[in-house]
């Protein structure tokens, strides 16, 4: 067994059987990289800004598959409801600081309320007009003291009749200029296409972009660091092996998420084959038939 460095939960999985070790390089692993980071400040600079007349909200956005969705679900686990709160009266109550939901997949005002009242696990009628909703959605994001929402895949609402979509853009402004919290939106480039056509609207929600990687030294430490995090009984030292990281790139286009999953796959194929390192052989999107 080579001397390598292994995160401590991959150690412990070394001795287990094949099929725990396949299960669990199959799990999600957060590796912290320079954009992620960057992008959890802001995210957190905002969640901690005072309430304000115009919130500023925040556009993320980048290619598919290049990690928004991830971020976000870190950050709002981070910060998601607590049970145990403690108001100034000493009083313990029930709060949800920070909700997250991705957007419907058209621009409809009711569809937006109700996934918010879903996430606030309000009990409400799917059918119930939207003036309805939107007065529980402002009343219990206030009662709960709801300081920021977390819009996901926000393109799939921003397509279609334009008038719904500037209806739909604008209860979001509604809610966050009524309850002082910050909006923050995910998407892909036609999000970031579809909200800086309008001055106002790019304001509002100024953008921030998600690279792909360039296949550089940054690339390399994120490949060592993810080997760290599978239990594999011999050392790939993927990083040093310029060939088999020009392969990974090339296959993964750069994207954080077809790395992961290019990462994942190899480390499975590697066990199931006996090999117990990655190489080349193990580097496929897709298995072939």
């Amino acid at each position: 067994m080579s001397s390598r460095r292994l995160t401590k939960a991959a150690l412990s999985y070394l001795e287990k059987s094949d099929a725990e070790r396949v299960a669990y390089c199959k799990k999600d692993q957060w590796i912290t990289y320079a954009s992620a980071m960057k992008l959890l400040e802001i995210l957190e600079d905002k969640f901690h800004e005072p309430s304000q007349l115009r919130n500023e909200g925040l556009l993320v956005y980048s290619d598919y598959n290049n990690g928004k969705t991830a971020i976000l679900k870190k950050f709002y686990t981070k910060h998601k409801a607590s049970f145990e709160t403690i108001n100034a009266k000493e009083e313990s109550v029930h709060e949800i600081p920070i909700i997250y939901f991705e957007a419907p997949s058209i621009p409809d005002e009711g569809r937006l309320y109700s996934l918010i009242l879903d996430e606030l696990c309000v009990p409400h009628k799917v059918s119930e007009k939207a003036m309805e909703k939107a007065r529980l959605v402002e009343h219990y994001l206030r009662k709960l003291n709801t300081k920021m929402i977390l819009i996901d895949e926000i393109h799939s609402a921003l397509t279609g009749n334009l008038n719904k979509q500037r209806t739909f853009i604008n209860d979001l402004k509604h809610i966050s200029n009524k309850l002082s919290l910050a909006i923050i939106l995910a998407g892909t480039r036609d999000a970031f296409s579809a909200l800086t056509i309008n001055d106002e609207i790019a304001s509002r929600f100024p953008s921030v972009e998600l690279p792909r990687w360039s296949n550089n030294r940054k690339f390399r430490s994120f490949l060592a660091s993810y080997e760290s995090c599978l239990p594999l009984k011999e050392a790939s030292n993927i990083a040093d092996n310029l060939p088999l990281v020009d392969i990974i790139y090339q296959e993964s286009e750069g994207l954080i998420g077809k790395t992961v999953n290019l990462m994942k796959k190899a480390a499975v194929k590697a066990i199931k084959s006996g090999r117990e390192r990655i190489t080349a052989a193990e580097i496929e999107y897709l298995p072939k038939l």
